[in-house]
């Protein structure tokens, strides 16, 4: 609408400077068509520059994400990170949306988008994004302006990511060197060797309970929850010292 009323603004200002004999009537068409043309400019100028007639509207979506590597494969539970760039202070987040995903999906990779990485209780991964567009403030700026498309123009993304403290973030050249560290142990000598360690692991921690509490002796529902919970331990520890040795 407005090149519209820009166009009829230049067309009227020829008309009425060349084709109109009186005057008067010629003064005040041109000085209106002057007026509509300028105004028309102004505007237009305005709304690119400034986003006149536009306000800012931001939305914010919540969901679940999953381990990037698809089954958590020995408890392990990661979102990784890849950097782009020259300079290597952006970078991409490497995510599945869905369980068992074989193909994982990553953040947007473009100067609107910031990536956070926090904390959360719980057992859940979650991504927090956060939109800011600019949308024109009524039907009326939409029909004057609406030929510009900048309706629901994105200025500002950011993804939030809480993450377990159970969850990892690598780099995806640090996921490598951990996927060849579980791999060796995963062989028969290893899994004998750890076997034996968490057995010694589980004793030693389950001695310390009974010596706390020796009615833990004979209880064997409650022994049996406490070996799961030191078999979960030592793995845990595994896991940390695999994790400590790529960084």
């Amino acid at each position: 609408m407005i090149l519209a009323t820009l166009v009829i603004g230049a067309i009227a200002l020829f008309i009425c400077f060349v084709y109109i004999n009186n005057r008067t009537w010629q003064i005040i068409g041109t000085l209106l068509s002057i007026i509509v043309l300028c105004g028309s400019l102004f505007m237009i100028t305005a709304n690119d520059h400034s986003h006149f007639g536009m306000h800012k509207v931001t939305t914010t979506t919540t969901k679940q994400i999953y381990s990037a590597s698809g089954s958590s494969a020995n408890g392990v539970n990661m979102v990784l990170y890849q950097n782009i760039g020259t300079k290597g202070t952006e970078n991409v987040q490497i995510y599945a949306t869905k369980a068992n995903q074989k193909k994982p999906g990553h953040t947007q990779a473009d100067e609107f988008t910031t990536n956070t990485i926090k904390k959360a209780s719980g057992n859940k991964a979650t991504l927090k994004t956060s939109e800011t567009r600019w949308e024109y403030k009524s039907h009326t700026a939409k029909v004057w302006f609406g030929i510009a498309k900048e309706d629901h123009k994105l200025t500002k993304r950011t993804n939030t990511f809480y993450l377990p403290s159970s969850w990892l973030h690598l780099s995806t050249s640090q996921a490598k060197k951990l996927q060849g560290q579980m791999a060796k142990m995963q062989t028969p000598q290893a899994k004998a060797q750890m076997k034996q360690q968490a057995e010694a692991y589980v004793k030693a921690k389950m001695q310390a309970a009974v010596a706390k509490d020796p009615k833990l002796a004979t209880d064997q529902a409650a022994q049996a929850k406490l070996t799961k919970q030191y078999a979960a331990e030592f793995q845990s520890q595994l896991i940390k010292k695999a994790v400590a040795s790529v960084k």
